[in-house]
């Protein structure tokens, strides 16, 4: 694997942050539900107003639509960038157990411009849906962007075109310059696959701006790391 500027990440097998504290393990994530206590909070809030965003934006404006959660419509000329899309009512391998939402998305899935490129920080499920993906692949208009070694998961659903990119690596789609980055994470939709994908933010270059989105991150010197690489975004 390269990486192309950045710490080594990989040792053969799996992937691990560098110089930097492991993510905990199943046991202590046991541990952790069974010894606490959950707050009491609403089945739902029905708080958002949806909103239906322009098809297309002119010039050099950038527009920025939080859906829920880590997805993100950015908007900036000819070009419409999604992150970590998720339209589904819970975030699990089953559709009828799991996490679930708990406010609807800021925007309609059928209100949902032409996407150009979705982008995939990892594979955990509130950040790699599958039904939201092949929802989007089906409209045959999107570019996938996943961490290295995410593809085949995609392709095994027919998610494609889809690119991998390793921290550092880089891919021109749609006129903007995206560059996979650090983060400080883990990956897993399984008990057996641990950290055998890799997980990262993007540094998103568009005419004038720079754009950083994290995904799921902790804190460390990474963040100095890509804003020595590309200097201070715009937005964050």
């Amino acid at each position: 694997m390269s990486d192309r500027g950045f710490p080594k990440h990989f040792d053969g097998r799996r992937f691990y942050n560098p110089d930097a504290p492991q993510a905990r393990g199943f046991l202590d994530v046991l541990r952790w539900k069974l010894t606490s206590r959950l707050e009491p909070s609403p089945e739902f809030i029905p708080d958002v107003e949806q909103s239906i965003p322009p098809r297309r934006l002119e010039g050099s404006q950038l527009r920025v639509t939080l859906v829920n959660h880590s997805t993100l419509l950015m908007q900036h000329g000819t070009s419409n960038i999604l992150t970590d899309p998720i339209w589904s009512e819970r975030t699990s391998p089953l559709s009828w157990i799991g996490p679930k939402r708990r406010r609807k998305p800021g925007v309609r899935m059928d209100d949902l411009p032409d996407i150009d490129t979705v982008l995939l920080s990892h594979n955990h499920y509130d950040h790699m849906d599958l039904p939201t993906l092949r929802e989007l692949a089906a409209r045959g208009r999107s570019t996938f962007v996943v961490a290295a070694r995410g593809a085949r998961l995609l392709r095994s659903e027919k998610i494609e075109p889809v690119h991998e990119l390793d921290w550092g690596e880089s891919l021109t789609a749609s006129g903007i310059n995206i560059h996979s980055v650090p983060a400080l994470h883990f990956s897993a939709r399984g008990i057996f696959d641990r950290n055998k994908t890799l997980w990262c933010g993007y540094a998103i270059e568009f005419a004038e701006r720079l754009v950083y989105f994290a995904g799921d991150t902790a804190f460390g010197s990474h963040f100095a790391q890509i804003r020595e690489k590309f200097g201070s975004p715009q937005l964050a």
